[in-house]
């Protein structure tokens, strides 16, 4: 449980709390350090249930707009072509199915099938074949990426085959290797640039000084870990976001309190490191720092794994 958790740090009176991935963790746990004053720098949420919240700080873009940005991907991509969704039932996720449908309401989007599935379903054989019967030619997988990773091999079990579009995470593309790059590629939208182990060039290239930097780190830290296995990609983007709150707390100075780092935060409109996008706290809310995503593409990587790599990056509003 979240909230335990976050309990078991304030007995510890930190700094900041920091919130990784979580949909559905991170509103409970906003609530709880609303109510104990505790300085709180989340990952993705919905802009939901956040009003007025004083305490919460997020430098990812929020639920919505992420399904905005699959649709901004889905009209870039696939325009005339029909499109299916399978999506977590929750109210954490819905939100962004809403802000998806606006979007593809407004440009001309066809949807023709939608299903919600519980956590965990296991067997998505009914939402599939929906999908296929219903001639979704484009699915858009909103699931967590284990969850994702099954709903298209048992996609593939039932020789259905559409493009899709989901959460880039090499675990899937690993998992999936050859089928993930034919008969068709797969699409992702993500809050973090790629990584695939020693490539830098193309897409990675804006940022290879970043990724060189954390393979050094690494090789000299943790000689062991698996960079170019599937959970590469997970570290590097936890290292660009401990690269920025770095450059932040850099910014904030020498006897940096809660309170002036909170005023960094406030103030804040840079790029902080190569492989970031910006992050600007200086409009709306001033609780919320991007609207920025990335597109991604699955391939055959040097190393010879299948991975994700960018085909436009810091995409914001449309």
């Amino acid at each position: 449980d979240a909230v335990v958790a976050a309990r078991a740090c304030k007995a510890k009176n930190p700094f900041i709390l920091l919130g990784g991935i979580g949909f559905d963790q991170i509103p409970a746990v906003r609530n709880y350090v609303e109510e104990q004053h505790m300085f709180y720098l989340h990952h993705t949420a919905t802009v939901k249930g956040s009003q007025g919240l004083k305490y919460s700080f997020t430098e990812l873009p929020t639920v919505e707009r992420t399904g905005e940005a699959f649709a901004q991907l889905a009209a870039k991509k696939f325009t005339g072509k029909k499109i299916g969704i399978i999506k977590r039932d929750g109210v954490n996720w819905e939100p962004g199915v809403v802000a998806f449908k606006a979007y593809a309401k407004k440009v001309g989007l066809t949807i023709v099938a939608e299903r919600a599935v519980a956590a965990n379903k296991g067997n998505y054989t009914d939402e599939i074949l929906e999908m296929k019967n219903k001639g979704a030619e484009v699915v858009w997988g909103w699931e967590n990426a284990l969850i994702t990773t099954q709903i298209l091999k048992q996609a593939q079990t039932q020789q259905y085959f559409p493009n899709w579009l989901l959460f880039p995470f090499n675990l899937t593309s690993q998992t999936l290797d050859k089928d993930a790059v034919t008969p068709k590629t797969l699409d992702g939208v993500a809050m973090f640039t790629a990584y695939s182990k020693g490539d830098y060039q193309g897409g990675f290239s804006s940022y290879a000084d970043d990724v060189k930097l954390f393979e050094r780190q690494y090789a000299t830290y943790r000689p062991d870990a698996d960079l170019a296995g599937v959970g590469g990609d997970l570290l590097f983007l936890n290292w660009q976001a401990q690269k920025a709150l770095a450059a932040q707390l850099a910014d904030c100075g020498r006897g940096c309190t809660r309170n002036r780092m909170v005023d960094v935060l406030v103030n804040y409109k840079k790029i902080p490191t190569s492989s970031a996008c910006l992050i600007d706290f200086t409009g709306g809310d001033r609780r919320h720092g991007s609207d920025r995503l990335n597109f991604t593409e699955t391939y055959r990587a040097p190393s010879g794994k299948v991975n994700w790599r960018n085909t436009q990056t810091c995409v914001g509003r449309p």
